[in-house]
């Protein structure tokens, strides 16, 4: 695993986290807004322990100090559904402006 594709890596969870959180305080405190965001990443979350999905294993990455917490991570990337994918596929090629 090279230290680029690590980098990569951290990059993707960073921004899907501070994501959720200028969502956070950008919209309204309403019960439909939190419950769909804890909804997502509680199902996020869910897929990834329930399929052992940890994206830093899959990059070859070692365990990290504390158990569980890439699969947990990787839940709150996953509860971001395809947008993260496709904003990184877009970025990539250039052809998305941010």
């Amino acid at each position: 695993m090279g230290t680029f594709t690590t980098f990569i890596a951290a990059a993707i969870l960073v921004e899907a986290i501070i994501n959720i959180i200028k969502n956070i305080q950008e919209k309204e405190t309403s019960w439909k807004y939190w419950t769909s965001l804890v909804l997502g990443i509680a199902v996020g979350i869910l897929v990834a322990f329930n399929w052992s999905i940890d994206i830093f294993r899959m990059i070859g990455m070692p365990d990290g100090q504390i158990p569980y917490v890439g699969a947990v991570l990787t839940g709150i990337v996953l509860s971001r559904g395809s947008n993260v994918l496709n904003d990184l596929i877009g970025r990539l090629n250039g052809g998305k402006n941010s």
